[in-house]
């Protein structure tokens, strides 16, 4: 059974965690994989990790004439040669289930793919803020896609689930936690190793974050609370992971503060068990999230979580979150300042184990599920 995924690219936000994850997980002895993306993400080491794993990775950038010249004409022709492309390679694969993320529901439409395949889309994002209004183009269709194809809706959890069914009408939405690498996690460095490595005293109280730099993120209103934590303390250090069109903006506010000394931003990597192990807490202060992966592998390593009122209960997997408002910076700071610790960790995270997730995949491609 040929499996084809369809993304924009891996870098390394949850999405492409997740797909990274399937990909590779999932038994090769009953699905072939393929997977088509658009774009390379050079830093990432998740495209040479799925490729090193034996899976076919096809770049649609490849084959655009004009993929690096600028100018309004050849931004059109790469735009309709992106829709050209996907289509040829949808016939050349000829899978018997495309499995899509993100928003590219408008490319499946096009391609039109053979009647009896199975199409199924993983909701990564809250369906409202994801598909704004009826007129998305994404959202009219996977509208389409649900009346020609009968495609099903994969979604992150159950709160989700409804959402969904009620958008599109339907009522056969599934639910399929993300996951995280249990043995990775139960394998990650000590926290001293870690800091060793990454040249951060012992003495700091660091502070971290992982997720890509967006504005969704919030890394603003994270480095404002960072700045008011370090005029009450000095040995405060915000440990920053992730890549994004916000990193350089956010990298001048902290220089702008001379706190270079007290702050590391790195890029994309893939020992994230390892890095929250550097940390003393997780602060987490999305304006939305569909989820928030990193939050369960927060817990999973059993950090504090500082996180904004708007995470999903779904993703609240310990006693280990505190939850606050947006609108008030100060008391992010005086609650941080005034935390004691927790003496008992309560973690439920037997729903999380990636090996499961894919396992329940599988069913749910053999419609068993």
């Amino acid at each position: 059974m040929k499996v084809m995924h369809v993304i924009h690219g891996f870098n390394t936000g949850g999405a492409e965690t997740l797909v990274k994850q399937y990909v590779i997980g999932i038994n090769k002895k009953e699905f072939d994989i393929v997977v088509l993306c658009f774009e390379h993400h050079d830093e990432s080491p998740y495209e040479k990790e799925i490729e090193n794993n034996g899976v076919k990775i096809i770049y649609i950038c490849d084959y655009l004439k004009f993929n690096k010249r600028k100018g309004i004409i050849f931004k059109i022709i790469n735009y309709l040669q992106r829709y050209y492309y996907f289509k040829k390679f949808v016939r050349i694969e000829k899978p018997d289930i495309i499995h899509s993320h993100l928003k590219l529901n408008r490319f499946v439409k096009f391609a039109k793919p053979a009647s009896n395949t199975d199409i199924y889309h993983s909701v990564h994002s809250e369906p409202i803020k994801f598909w704004k209004n009826a007129e998305d183009k994404d959202f009219q269709a996977a509208k389409w896609l649900v009346n020609k194809y009968q495609m099903r809706f994969i979604v992150l959890h159950d709160e989700m689930r409804l959402e969904v069914n009620h958008m599109f009408n339907v009522n056969n939405s599934i639910v399929l936690n993300n996951g995280i690498d249990f043995k990775k996690f139960n394998q990650a460095l000590p926290k001293e190793n870690v800091r060793a490595k990454l040249g951060i005293s012992d003495d700091f109280f660091v502070i971290g974050h992982v997720g890509r730099f967006d504005k969704v993120k919030n890394h603003e209103f994270l480095v404002d609370i960072f700045l008011k934590l370090h005029q009450e303390n000095s040995n405060v250090f915000l440990l920053l992971i992730g890549d994004g069109s916000e990193k350089e903006k956010i990298q001048l506010k902290l220089e702008k503060y001379g706190l270079s000394n007290n702050y590391m931003i790195l890029s994309n990597r893939s020992d994230i068990p390892d890095l929250l192990n550097a940390m003393d807490i997780f602060v987490f202060p999305s304006l939305h999230e569909g989820l928030g992966i990193s939050l369960i592998e927060a817990q999973k390593m059993k950090l504090p979580c500082f996180v904004s009122e708007i995470i999903p209960k779904a993703a609240i997997i310990s006693n280990l979150v505190t939850k606050l408002p947006l609108n008030d910076s100060q008391k992010w700071v005086d609650t941080i300042l005034n935390f004691k610790g927790i003496k008992n960790v309560e973690l439920n995270d037997s729903d999380w184990n990636i090996e499961e997730i894919i396992k329940k995949l599988e069913k749910i491609y053999k419609h068993e599920i």
